[in-house]
């Protein structure tokens, strides 16, 4: 028996040894011998596309020997028609050429990601019935559990992979962060690791990543205007709007700087050199998850972005990061995790993203004129740091506060703000922007231009009374309803101007002349 114990602990140590060589101590990944994806051969990739002939109108693009140049002819492309303010061209090769040719780049990483599988998982994969290249969108492989690959609205199980089988595949992957993520070399391509308690892998999980042209066309004139957050729960495709975002933002004719943020290397890929089809983007890779806070304020200080494309805000400093970079003129655009805006106010540590949430007390008036009947209320403290929230509710379909302040204070006073047309509405995201989408946006950035001079036009008044020394106790009430002045604030500065401190009557006092 003891004989049998010892055995078992030989077969599994080289398991652990050989995985854990690259996993834990952070070796260089172990070579892999298929070419990266963006040196493939075009023409045999277009072999392997059925329908990939109705996108062809640039014989220049599709004549190159590899993907890589002809990313490069079709960013020349696209810039000659900027240079001559030929609009049509321009978009005509957006719509075509730029797709068929994100087509042939899926289906070129999705080629070498399954050659990281072993040979008879690749083989039962691929031969599976349900198994599509377009249509899939995850990878399960844990030992002694059957295999998943899923798709959109399909899922095939196959047999549990083995030691050996698996072992390939993490070699392949090589080294991963603390956080348990890894990456496909040379892919957007994102995998997850699952660990036992002594720390060994037990399997990985595989996330497919893929850039996906104009699936973000109603938000790209909301990020002119403002910073944008994007909303939901894992799975729905909050990475694939960002890269459209960034690459669409990057061919605007003014050039801005676009900057991403690439965490997790889901977005430029994790590769020295970042994808092709971001184009102009700066892409920043961030060494460890917990050093994304600091990058954000390095970006915001050294590089003098424009844009800011953030994958994934996850902790309170982060968001507070956020916070500080809208305040700067930065555009900001960042995802979260949360099925919708009111989970997001109950999340303590992210609530700050959407203007927060804190408790206010209630004299009895307030109580009467507000018909509360509880002394206390949640109350939104600070401005949202997001002029719009796009609430993902399905593929191609969102929900998009325009109004974030005012959907935030409606669900804080226990109101619906979803159904409300003043604050939001749903929109397709592949489509081009509605008008009654564009003109909500109009509305709300004339109201924040009224609200900007207002504020300006009654700061200056108030100075002005000061530098007299006359009425604080005479500003009147305000078109909204709000006093920017109390009527005893005054009488109180002249009967304590020295600022000796109160007496417990005089506060009652006080207090009483207020009420």
């Amino acid at each position: 028996m003891r004989h049998s114990k010892r055995s078992i602990r030989c077969r599994v140590v080289p398991f652990k040894t050989l995985t854990l060589r690259h996993v834990e101590e952070g070796n260089p990944e172990a070579p892999s011998r298929r070419e990266p994806p963006m040196s493939m051969p075009l023409a045999y990739i277009q072999e392997c596309i059925t329908d990939i002939q109705q996108y062809r109108t640039e014989d220049a693009l599709w004549s190159k020997e590899t993907l890589r140049e002809a990313w490069k002819t079709l960013h020349q492309s696209l810039q000659t028609a900027t240079e001559r303010e030929d609009v049509v061209q321009k978009q005509h090769v957006i719509d075509n050429d730029l797709v068929g040719l994100a087509l042939c780049t899926s289906y070129a990483e999705l080629k070498h990601l399954l050659s990281i599988l072993s040979p008879s998982i690749r083989d039962a994969v691929t031969s599976h019935p349900s198994f599509c290249h377009a249509e899939v969108e995850e990878f399960f492989l844990h030992l002694g559990q059957e295999m998943e690959v899923r798709g959109a609205g399909w899922v095939a199980q196959l047999p549990p992979p083995s030691v050996g089988e698996l072992q390939f595949s993490i070699e392949k992957i090589g080294r991963f962060g603390e956080d348990g993520r890894g990456c496909i070399r040379n892919t957007p391509h994102r995998v997850s690791l699952w660990r036992g308690r002594r720390g060994e892998p037990l399997g990985v999980t595989i996330r497919v990543g893929r850039y996906v042209p104009n699936v973000a066309q109603a938000l790209i004139p909301l990020a002119h205007k403002g910073s944008v957050l994007i909303l939901s729960k894992a799975g729905m495709g909050k990475t694939t709007l960002l890269r459209d975002l960034a690459a669409s933002l990057s061919r605007e004719p003014s050039k801005p700087r676009v900057v991403v943020v690439d965490t997790s290397n889901e977005i430029g890929g994790d590769c020295p050199i970042p994808l092709p089809f971001l184009g102009r983007c700066r892409r920043v890779q961030v060494p460890r998850r917990e050093d994304q806070e600091q990058i954000m304020t390095q970006i915001l200080q050294n590089h003098a972005p424009e844009y800011v494309i953030v994958d994934e805000i996850a902790t309170a400093s982060e968001a507070e990061a956020a916070w500080s970079m809208t305040q700067r003129g930065v555009h900001l655009i960042a995802t979260c995790h949360g099925e919708s805006l009111e989970g997001l106010l109950q999340n303590q540590s992210l609530n700050l993203l959407v203007g927060g949430a804190a408790q206010a007390f209630l004299s009895n008036e307030e109580r009467r004129l507000r018909n509360k009947s509880k002394k206390t209320i949640l109350e939104r403290p600070h401005l949202s740091p997001f002029r719009f929230v796009v609430e993902l509710n399905a593929r191609n379909k969102a929900h998009v506060y325009t109004d974030v302040n005012a959907a935030v204070d409606l669900l804080l006073d226990d109101q619906d703000a979803k159904h409300n047309a003043s604050v939001g509405q749903t929109v397709m995201l592949n489509r081009q922007p509605s008008g009654d989408l564009l003109r909500a946006v109009e509305d709300m950035n004339k109201v924040a231009q009224l609200s900007t001079n207002c504020h300006l036009g009654g700061c200056r008044m108030l100075e002005s009374e000061r530098d007299d020394g006359s009425d604080l106790c005479h500003v009147k009430v305000s078109s909204n309803g709000q006093r920017s002045q109390k009527q005893w604030v005054g009488e109180r500065i002249k009967k304590y101007s020295r600022g000796r401190k109160r007496t417990d009557e005089e506060f009652l006092e006080d207090l009483q002349d207020f009420l």
